[in-house]
Protein backbone atom coordinates (compact mmCIF):
# COMPACT_ATOMS: atom_id res chain seq x y z
CA UNK A 1 0.00 0.00 0.00
CA UNK A 2 2.79 2.44 0.96
CA UNK A 3 4.66 1.68 -2.28
CA UNK A 4 1.53 2.30 -4.34
CA UNK A 5 0.90 5.59 -2.55
CA UNK A 6 4.51 6.68 -3.05
CA UNK A 7 4.16 6.09 -6.80
CA UNK A 8 0.83 7.91 -6.88
CA UNK A 9 2.34 10.92 -5.06
CA UNK A 10 5.41 10.92 -7.34
CA UNK A 11 3.29 10.95 -10.51
CA UNK A 12 0.91 13.56 -9.09
CA UNK A 13 3.81 15.83 -8.12
CA UNK A 14 5.22 15.61 -11.65
CA UNK A 15 1.86 16.54 -13.20
CA UNK A 16 1.45 19.48 -10.82
CA UNK A 17 5.02 20.69 -11.38
CA UNK A 18 4.52 20.59 -15.16
CA UNK A 19 1.33 22.64 -14.82
CA UNK A 20 2.97 25.15 -12.47
CA UNK A 21 5.84 25.55 -14.93
CA UNK A 22 3.32 26.30 -17.68
CA UNK A 23 1.20 28.73 -15.65
CA UNK A 24 3.99 30.75 -14.01
CA UNK A 25 5.73 33.52 -15.99
CA UNK A 26 9.06 32.44 -17.52
CA UNK A 27 12.12 33.33 -15.44
CA UNK A 28 13.58 35.30 -18.38
CA UNK A 29 10.52 37.53 -18.72
CA UNK A 30 10.75 41.03 -17.23
CA UNK A 31 10.74 41.86 -14.38
CA UNK A 32 13.28 39.04 -14.22
CA UNK A 33 14.14 39.24 -10.52
CA UNK A 34 10.53 38.87 -9.39
CA UNK A 35 9.79 36.02 -11.78
CA UNK A 36 12.96 34.21 -10.68
CA UNK A 37 11.99 34.72 -7.04
CA UNK A 38 8.48 33.36 -7.67
CA UNK A 39 9.86 30.24 -9.33
CA UNK A 40 12.58 29.81 -6.71
CA UNK A 41 10.00 29.50 -3.94
CA UNK A 42 7.46 27.44 -5.90
CA UNK A 43 10.07 24.91 -7.08
CA UNK A 44 11.96 24.56 -3.80
CA UNK A 45 11.08 20.95 -3.04
CA UNK A 46 7.51 21.07 -1.75
CA UNK A 47 5.52 17.81 -1.62
CA UNK A 48 2.45 19.38 -3.31
CA UNK A 49 0.14 17.82 -0.70
CA UNK A 50 -2.49 20.55 -0.92
CA UNK A 51 -2.95 20.42 -4.71
CA UNK A 52 -2.86 16.62 -4.56
CA UNK A 53 -5.76 16.78 -2.09
CA UNK A 54 -7.62 19.12 -4.49
CA UNK A 55 -7.20 16.68 -7.37
CA UNK A 56 -7.97 13.52 -5.42
CA UNK A 57 -11.02 15.08 -3.74
CA UNK A 58 -12.27 15.98 -7.20
CA UNK A 59 -11.68 12.44 -8.45
CA UNK A 60 -13.62 10.99 -5.52
CA UNK A 61 -16.58 13.35 -5.88
CA UNK A 62 -16.71 13.16 -9.68
CA UNK A 63 -16.99 9.35 -9.73
CA UNK A 64 -20.39 8.46 -11.11
CA UNK A 65 -21.39 12.09 -11.74
CA UNK A 66 -22.78 13.42 -15.00
CA UNK A 67 -20.02 16.05 -15.17
CA UNK A 68 -17.19 14.74 -17.41
CA UNK A 69 -14.35 13.45 -15.24
CA UNK A 70 -11.64 14.83 -17.54
CA UNK A 71 -13.06 18.36 -17.43
CA UNK A 72 -13.45 18.21 -13.65
CA UNK A 73 -9.87 17.01 -13.18
CA UNK A 74 -8.55 19.72 -15.53
CA UNK A 75 -10.32 22.31 -13.37
CA UNK A 76 -8.94 20.67 -10.23
CA UNK A 77 -5.40 20.89 -11.61
CA UNK A 78 -5.80 24.63 -12.23
CA UNK A 79 -7.23 25.10 -8.74
CA UNK A 80 -4.49 22.97 -7.20
CA UNK A 81 -1.84 25.12 -8.86
CA UNK A 82 -3.52 28.25 -7.52
CA UNK A 83 -3.52 26.74 -4.02
CA UNK A 84 0.18 25.89 -4.32
CA UNK A 85 0.98 29.45 -5.39
CA UNK A 86 -0.89 30.75 -2.36
CA UNK A 87 0.99 28.31 -0.14
CA UNK A 88 4.34 29.44 -1.59
CA UNK A 89 3.39 33.09 -1.04
CA UNK A 90 2.56 32.37 2.59
CA UNK A 91 5.92 30.68 3.18
CA UNK A 92 7.86 33.58 1.64
CA UNK A 93 6.11 36.03 3.93
CA UNK A 94 6.29 33.77 7.00
CA UNK A 95 10.07 33.58 6.61
CA UNK A 96 10.60 37.35 6.49
CA UNK A 97 12.62 39.04 9.27
CA UNK A 98 9.48 40.89 10.39
CA UNK A 99 7.57 37.60 10.75
CA UNK A 100 9.25 34.29 11.74
CA UNK A 101 12.72 35.42 10.60
CA UNK A 102 13.90 32.13 9.08
CA UNK A 103 17.04 31.85 6.98
CA UNK A 104 16.42 28.37 5.55
CA UNK A 105 13.43 26.42 4.29
CA UNK A 106 13.64 22.83 3.06
CA UNK A 107 17.41 23.07 3.37
CA UNK A 108 17.68 26.06 1.01
CA UNK A 109 18.19 29.76 1.77
CA UNK A 110 14.84 31.53 2.11
CA UNK A 111 13.66 33.91 -0.60
CA UNK A 112 14.66 37.10 1.20
CA UNK A 113 18.18 35.70 1.73
CA UNK A 114 18.57 35.10 -2.01
CA UNK A 115 16.68 38.03 -3.56
CA UNK A 116 16.51 40.60 -0.77
CA UNK A 117 13.61 41.41 1.51
CA UNK A 118 11.83 43.84 -0.83
CA UNK A 119 11.91 41.44 -3.78
CA UNK A 120 10.76 38.56 -1.56
CA UNK A 121 7.73 40.59 -0.44
CA UNK A 122 6.91 41.44 -4.05
CA UNK A 123 7.34 37.82 -5.17
CA UNK A 124 4.91 36.71 -2.47
CA UNK A 125 2.45 39.41 -3.50
CA UNK A 126 2.81 38.34 -7.14
CA UNK A 127 2.17 34.67 -6.38
CA UNK A 128 -0.97 35.51 -4.40
CA UNK A 129 -2.24 37.73 -7.20
CA UNK A 130 -1.32 35.26 -9.93
CA UNK A 131 -3.22 32.47 -8.17
CA UNK A 132 -6.49 34.36 -8.60
CA UNK A 133 -5.50 35.34 -12.13
CA UNK A 134 -5.30 31.73 -13.30
CA UNK A 135 -8.59 30.88 -11.56
CA UNK A 136 -10.32 33.71 -13.41
CA UNK A 137 -8.73 32.88 -16.79
CA UNK A 138 -8.75 29.09 -16.88
CA UNK A 139 -12.09 28.12 -15.29
CA UNK A 140 -15.59 28.78 -16.54
CA UNK A 141 -17.48 31.63 -14.88
CA UNK A 142 -19.39 29.55 -12.29
CA UNK A 143 -16.46 27.36 -11.24
CA UNK A 144 -14.10 30.34 -11.25
CA UNK A 145 -16.30 32.46 -8.99
CA UNK A 146 -16.84 29.61 -6.53
CA UNK A 147 -13.12 28.80 -6.44
CA UNK A 148 -12.13 32.45 -5.97
CA UNK A 149 -14.69 32.85 -3.18
CA UNK A 150 -13.50 29.77 -1.26
CA UNK A 151 -9.78 30.39 -1.68
CA UNK A 152 -9.98 34.10 -0.85
CA UNK A 153 -11.87 33.33 2.37
CA UNK A 154 -9.27 30.72 3.33
CA UNK A 155 -6.40 33.15 2.72
CA UNK A 156 -7.84 36.36 4.19
CA UNK A 157 -8.54 37.64 7.67
CA UNK A 158 -10.88 34.72 8.40
CA UNK A 159 -8.07 32.29 7.53
CA UNK A 160 -4.30 32.43 7.01
CA UNK A 161 -3.80 36.18 7.31
CA UNK A 162 -6.04 36.40 10.35
CA UNK A 163 -4.26 33.50 12.03
CA UNK A 164 -0.87 35.07 11.35
CA UNK A 165 -2.06 38.41 12.74
CA UNK A 166 -3.25 36.77 15.97
CA UNK A 167 0.00 34.84 16.21
CA UNK A 168 2.04 38.03 15.87
CA UNK A 169 -0.01 39.59 18.66
CA UNK A 170 1.15 36.80 21.00
CA UNK A 171 4.81 36.96 19.99
CA UNK A 172 6.97 36.60 23.10
CA UNK A 173 3.93 35.84 25.26
CA UNK A 174 2.53 32.64 26.73
CA UNK A 175 -0.27 31.23 24.58
CA UNK A 176 -3.06 29.08 26.01
CA UNK A 177 -3.65 25.74 24.33
CA UNK A 178 -7.11 26.75 23.09
CA UNK A 179 -5.75 29.97 21.56
CA UNK A 180 -2.92 28.07 19.87
CA UNK A 181 -5.45 25.60 18.48
CA UNK A 182 -7.47 28.52 17.06
CA UNK A 183 -4.37 30.10 15.51
CA UNK A 184 -3.34 26.80 13.93
CA UNK A 185 -6.84 26.23 12.59
CA UNK A 186 -6.67 29.56 10.78
CA UNK A 187 -3.01 29.52 9.69
CA UNK A 188 -2.72 25.89 8.61
CA UNK A 189 -5.91 23.84 8.70
CA UNK A 190 -8.01 26.39 6.83
CA UNK A 191 -6.02 26.00 3.59
CA UNK A 192 -6.25 22.20 3.85
CA UNK A 193 -10.00 22.54 4.35
CA UNK A 194 -10.21 24.80 1.31
CA UNK A 195 -8.15 22.35 -0.77
CA UNK A 196 -10.53 19.46 -0.12
CA UNK A 197 -13.61 21.66 -0.62
CA UNK A 198 -12.21 23.09 -3.84
CA UNK A 199 -11.72 19.58 -5.21
CA UNK A 200 -15.36 18.84 -4.46
CA UNK A 201 -16.40 22.13 -6.07
CA UNK A 202 -14.43 21.25 -9.22
CA UNK A 203 -16.41 17.99 -9.36
CA UNK A 204 -19.75 19.82 -9.04
CA UNK A 205 -20.36 17.81 -5.86
CA UNK A 206 -23.41 17.89 -3.63
CA UNK A 207 -23.56 20.01 -0.48
CA UNK A 208 -23.27 16.83 1.62
CA UNK A 209 -20.09 15.81 -0.21
CA UNK A 210 -18.60 19.30 0.09
CA UNK A 211 -19.25 19.29 3.86
CA UNK A 212 -17.59 15.88 4.18
CA UNK A 213 -14.54 17.06 2.26
CA UNK A 214 -14.38 20.22 4.37
CA UNK A 215 -14.25 18.13 7.55
CA UNK A 216 -11.64 15.83 6.04
CA UNK A 217 -9.45 18.77 5.03
CA UNK A 218 -9.86 20.62 8.32
CA UNK A 219 -8.98 17.54 10.37
CA UNK A 220 -6.08 16.59 8.11
CA UNK A 221 -4.72 20.13 8.40
CA UNK A 222 -4.96 19.97 12.18
CA UNK A 223 -2.99 16.71 12.19
CA UNK A 224 -0.42 18.23 9.82
CA UNK A 225 0.18 21.11 12.24
CA UNK A 226 0.44 18.79 15.24
CA UNK A 227 3.10 16.74 13.44
CA UNK A 228 4.94 20.00 12.73
CA UNK A 229 4.79 20.82 16.44
CA UNK A 230 6.18 17.38 17.26
CA UNK A 231 9.09 17.84 14.85
CA UNK A 232 9.81 21.33 16.17
CA UNK A 233 9.69 20.12 19.77
CA UNK A 234 11.88 17.06 19.53
CA UNK A 235 14.43 17.14 22.33
CA UNK A 236 15.45 15.81 25.76
CA UNK A 237 13.43 13.76 28.23
CA UNK A 238 11.32 16.60 29.71
CA UNK A 239 9.56 17.06 26.35
CA UNK A 240 8.69 13.39 25.86
CA UNK A 241 5.45 13.48 27.83
CA UNK A 242 4.20 16.37 25.74
CA UNK A 243 5.35 14.59 22.59
CA UNK A 244 3.28 11.54 23.47
CA UNK A 245 0.20 13.69 24.04
CA UNK A 246 0.70 15.41 20.70
CA UNK A 247 1.07 12.08 18.92
CA UNK A 248 -2.24 10.92 20.40
CA UNK A 249 -3.90 14.16 19.30
CA UNK A 250 -2.55 13.71 15.78
CA UNK A 251 -3.87 10.15 15.59
CA UNK A 252 -7.27 11.25 16.90
CA UNK A 253 -7.78 14.05 14.40
CA UNK A 254 -6.52 11.82 11.57
CA UNK A 255 -9.19 9.33 12.65
CA UNK A 256 -11.79 12.11 12.36
CA UNK A 257 -10.50 12.96 8.90
CA UNK A 258 -10.83 9.38 7.70
CA UNK A 259 -14.26 9.00 9.33
CA UNK A 260 -15.48 11.97 7.28
CA UNK A 261 -14.74 9.96 4.13
CA UNK A 262 -17.23 7.20 4.95
CA UNK A 263 -19.91 9.04 3.00
CA UNK A 264 -17.98 8.14 -0.17
CA UNK A 265 -18.40 4.39 0.37
CA UNK A 266 -14.83 3.28 -0.30
CA UNK A 267 -14.10 5.65 -3.19
CA UNK A 268 -11.84 7.80 -0.99
CA UNK A 269 -9.32 5.20 0.19
CA UNK A 270 -6.44 7.12 -1.38
CA UNK A 271 -7.38 10.26 0.55
CA UNK A 272 -7.35 8.17 3.72
CA UNK A 273 -3.87 6.91 2.82
CA UNK A 274 -2.73 10.50 2.26
CA UNK A 275 -3.98 11.41 5.74
CA UNK A 276 -1.98 8.50 7.19
CA UNK A 277 1.06 9.54 5.13
CA UNK A 278 0.97 13.04 6.61
CA UNK A 279 0.69 11.56 10.07
CA UNK A 280 3.90 9.56 9.49
CA UNK A 281 5.91 12.31 7.82
CA UNK A 282 9.14 13.54 9.36
CA UNK A 283 9.92 16.51 7.14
Amino acid sequence: MAKRLDEYLRISMAVIDNALDKYLPPARRAPVTIHKAMRYSVFSGGKRIRPIIVIEACRVCASGKRAPLKRCLNDALVIGCAVEMVHAYSLIHDDLPSMDDDNYRRGLPTSHRVFGEANAILAGDALLTFAFNILSKRLDAKAGIEAIKELSEAVGTYGMVGGQAIDIGYKGKAVKALTRKHINAMKTARLFEASAKLGAIAARASDKEIRAMALFGRSTGAAFQIVDDIMDGEGPAPTRGKRGALERQARNVTGKAKAALKVFAGRADTLGEIADFMLRRRG
